[in-house]
């Protein structure tokens, strides 16, 4: 406040400068813009429904008409039965939904918003948030809608289920990782949105989503290079939970607290290197 009375902005460089700067900023940030981002998912959700007939109800269909259509198929060509497969798909299908599309939507959440950031500040780091946070509701009403037929088919209810939230948050902040880079990465190349849609057409059939895991073990070569995607480990956790009914086993958390870690970590340097410079490149 100055003299006078009034408010006055100062540049605080320790702040701005590095990467802790930036994330105590971030911290900040999102507090005080608590409510946009509650506004952005929720218009994002209304927007991708909008003038539709059923509306929110297409988040459920999608994914159930989709596990019915795959089910039927891979069930025969695999020769499993019909009802412990289609666990098995909804198991691993809802998680890489929110996966791939964090992704795709995730590497054009800055460009998108060009006419935002053009006008009025906002913290950029919202926009990655946003894309995430929508791909998180649409799995949990997806994730209601069909557990009651995962149920209703034969699926076991165990205490396994208590570190479903546990998994969802540990994804999502994996995603939120991803999303900063590929965000900023598609400000300066913007062919990578294309790039990143057709990487994960490809690493659909490297996550066994629509074969179990061990159908690949013995082919050796697919199955090391099935191991280094790292959506699988993600995938596995959910696999765990709603299919085996089991708590993922320690490794397997340990594998995908490191992932995020190192993703979040990496996504935040690039996102602090490069917030200054991304509106002169839109």
């Amino acid at each position: 406040m100055n003299k006078s009375g009034q408010f006055v902005s100062k540049y605080d460089a320790a702040e701005h400068g590095g990467v802790f700067g930036f994330i105590r900023r971030m911290f900040r940030e999102i507090v005080i813009y608590r409510y946009a981002i509650y506004n952005f998912i929720s218009s994002n959700l209304r927007a991708r429904y909008r003038r539709s007939a059923i509306g929110f109800f297409w988040s459920l269909l999608n994914p159930l008409f989709t596990m019915i259509i795959m089910s039927v198929v891979f069930s025969t060509i695999f020769r499993n039965p019909l009802a412990n497969f289609s666990i098995y798909i909804f198991s691993g299908l809802l998680p890489w939904a929110m996966i791939s599309n964090s992704m795709m939507n995730g590497s054009m959440s800055l460009i998108s918003m060009e006419s935002y950031l053009k006008k009025i500040y906002i913290p950029k780091v919202i926009f990655p948030m946003v894309v995430v946070g929508v791909e998180v509701v649409n799995f949990l009403f997806s994730l209601v809608s069909m557990f009651f037929l995962a149920v209703f088919l034969g699926a076991k209810i165990t205490w396994a289920l208590a570190v479903l939230p546990l998994a969802l948050l540990v994804t999502a902040l994996f995603l939120l990782g991803l999303a900063m880079i590929v965000s900023i990465v598609n400000v300066y190349f913007r062919d990578l949105s294309h790039i990143v849609q057709v990487v994960f057409t490809g690493l659909f059939y490297l996550t066994p989503i629509v074969y179990p895991l061990e159908f690949i073990e013995s082919k050796t070569l697919l199955y090391t290079v099935a191991k280094l995607n790292p959506f699988l480990y993600f995938v596995e956790l959910f696999h765990a939970i709603i299919y085996r009914a089991e708590f993922p086993s320690l490794s397997g958390w340990m594998i995908c607290i490191g992932l995020m870690a190192a993703s979040l970590l990496f996504g935040l340097l690039v996102f602090s290197s490069k917030e200054k410079d991304i509106v002169y490149r839109l």
